[in-house]
């Protein structure tokens, strides 16, 4: 966290009048120029994002011919499975695709995998549509790279239309439809589509291709709503970026959590505190992303469709209650799995860490992972082995792409996927010495340099005005592409002496810069509290302003990220680079 130096981007000639155009305090301009937003017309896009500036569905290549399939067996009355994923962002568009089929009177089922069947299409899944007699399957977060499945649904006769985000191989899967924004063809522009925004274009093509009558009917704007809320939670669960299209539809849906009449997003809401105050990214990821995840890490996905899909507030309630049981059984699993894991690396030194035991419950590794990434800053793989297969998960917040490091060990894994941040893995316990070896030395390879790291730009203390930082909201929500502004002061002195917080991770200080004087904790410095607590400054810091309540005039308190002796200014070139936050709460 301590750093040699600071730098902070040059000061903006056009931060005043931009400012007095938007009627914003200088300090929100600054943002937004640092992050390349430097015009009226696209400061005012930016802060009003329309639903209406979303892309054409059947930009997808293969969009018409999905949408002309769902026709056939909506004329025939034939029934579509709809085969999701086990996490937050495959429930939440799994049930979008099926209120809308059922909309349309459809014969729809969603189908959600057992987390021990492992990720998209298995043999128990192929077993389930196959017994069922469904034509058309549609997956939703899922079935890219699932080649033999698929294949064997197909020569069935049974047509797969493929609704997925998730980064592919030259492998994919031969399936009537394939509707992936991140495949070279795919046709789409925005790539960074989350799962359920994908299923959300195709809903938003088959509506397109229905009569006006429909689209306009009260039921059809109730739905809308409820999409919306559905996609805010699968986007910002999934740790999509919260820009483009993402940032649009989090932006709209954030606002219908709190206006929805839906039982089952009403029971979620009230079960995770935010039924009369509404919910943000935060409290998407902290709060109600735990309570959807619980029931297919300790139990069955099923548990959250039955919440999100229940026809009476009761129901919605009870239902809720069996997701609030299964999160307290999570969180205690999760805590002596995290225990055993931090005594197993203790001491450790290497670039990478790779766990793996017989006795770990599968469905808390991905979190467990998340949290020692954070505190290792090192690429983290945990497995779980059930006789010669251990399937595992993985986080990574030092800059390393975890797919791609994943993709040089390739020949080693029987199955691996995700993204940058977090990934999954499946591998043969033969394998798994030869694994650990590879992976550490890819790992070593692929480490940058310095982890990367931008502000917003300079600051004092006099700016830091309660109104001001409420008013920063404006510019959310924010997240992983998105992140919280960040600012550096220089010149800033210690006062008094730290202390550690209660959880032992963070230090609480008070900062000085002339007259003002700040409360601050010093984000994960535990370990630094010898260094400050001997040398009061003058420290040049980065930190995040914060309202300590939800109260308009404050206080502000800040976060304080990285710091570095000295109070010389050293400029840099403005870059509205930013790095993208992994937030691992889940």
């Amino acid at each position: 966290m301590l750093r040699a130096a600071l730098e902070t981007p040059r000061p903006d000639p056009r931060e005043t009048a931009l400012a007095r155009s938007l009627g914003l305090p200088d300090l929100c301009v600054r943002v937004l120029l640092a992050r390349g937003i430097d015009t009226p017309e696209l400061a005012k896009a930016f802060l009003r994002p329309d639903l209406g500036s979303l892309h054409d569905p059947f930009k997808f290549k293969d969009m018409q011919k999905a949408v002309e399939r769902v026709q056939v067996s909506l004329r025939n009355g034939d029934p579509i499975l709809i085969h999701g994923d086990y996490d937050v962002d495959g429930i939440s568009g799994t049930v979008l695709l099926h209120k809308f089929l059922k909309l349309l009177h459809c014969d729809s089922k969603p189908y959600i995998p057992a987390r021990k069947d492992g990720y998209s299409f298995s043999t128990a899944s192929v077993k389930a549509i196959k017994d069922g007699g469904f034509p058309l399957v549609i997956s939703v977060d899922n079935g890219t790279n699932a080649i033999k499945p698929i294949a064997e649904l197909q020569k069935s006769g049974i047509d797969v239309i493929i609704t997925d985000h998730h980064g592919t191989t030259e492998n994919v899967a031969d399936a009537y439809a394939v509707l992936n924004p991140r495949l070279p063809d795919a046709g789409y522009p925005d790539r960074n589509l989350a799962g359920c925004g994908v299923a959300f274009t195709l809903v938003a093509a088959i509506a397109e291709s229905l009569s006006g009558t429909m689209r306009h009917s009260s039921e059809f704007s109730d739905f809308l709503i409820d999409a919306m809320g559905y996609i805010a939670m699968g986007t910002v669960a999934d740790v999509a970026p919260l820009n483009g299209e993402n940032r649009t539809l989090v932006f709209h849906g954030l606002r219908s959590l709190s206006l929805s009449r839906n039982p089952g997003i009403r029971a979620l809401m009230d079960a995770a505190g935010l039924l009369h105050r509404g919910a943000g990214p935060e409290d998407i990821a902290f709060r109600i992303a735990p309570l959807i995840n619980a029931a297919g890490r300790v139990a069955h996905a099923n548990d959250a469709v039955d919440l999100l899909c229940a026809s009476s507030y009761t129901d919605a309630q009870k239902a809720a209650k069996v997701l609030e049981g299964h999160n307290e059984a999570r969180r205690k699993v999760e805590r002596q799995l995290q225990d055993e894991v931090q005594q197993l690396i203790a001491g450790g030194t290497g670039p990478a860490v790779v766990l793996g035991q017989d006795n770990w419950h599968p469905g808390v590794l991905g979190i467990v992972a998340a949290r020692i990434a954070e505190s290792t800053a090192k690429p983290i793989m945990l497995l779980a082995f059930n006789g010669d297969i251990g399937r595992g998960s993985g986080r990574c917040t030092n800059g390393i792409n975890l797919r791609d490091a994943l993709g040089e060990c390739s020949d080693l894994l029987e199955a691996h996927g995700g993204h940058a941040a977090a990934a999954g893995m499946e591998i043969k316990r033969e394998n798994f010495p030869a694994f650990c070896e590879r992976f550490a030395a890819v790992c070593k390879r692929l480490a940058p340099k310095e982890h990367p790291y931008r502000v917003d730009g300079m600051a004092e203390f006099s700016e830091l005005e309660p109104q001001t930082i409420r008013r920063m909201e404006s510019l959310g929500p924010f997240g992983n592409g998105h992140p919280r502004p960040r600012f550096v002061t220089h010149g800033v002195k210690i006062i008094g002496n730290p202390f550690v917080d209660t959880r032992g991770q963070h230090l609480r200080i008070r900062v000085a810069k002339g007259p003002d004087i700040m409360p601050a904790r010093v984000v994960r410095g535990a370990a630094h509290f010898e260094t400050l607590r001997q040398n009061k400054g003058p420290w040049s810091i980065a930190y995040t302003p914060r309202i300590s309540s939800r109260s308009e005039d404050g206080p502000v308190q800040i976060d304080i990220h990285d710091m570095a002796p000295g109070a010389a200014v050293r400029t840099s070139r403005r870059d509205s680079g930013h790095t993208n936050e992994h937030r691992n709460g889940r």
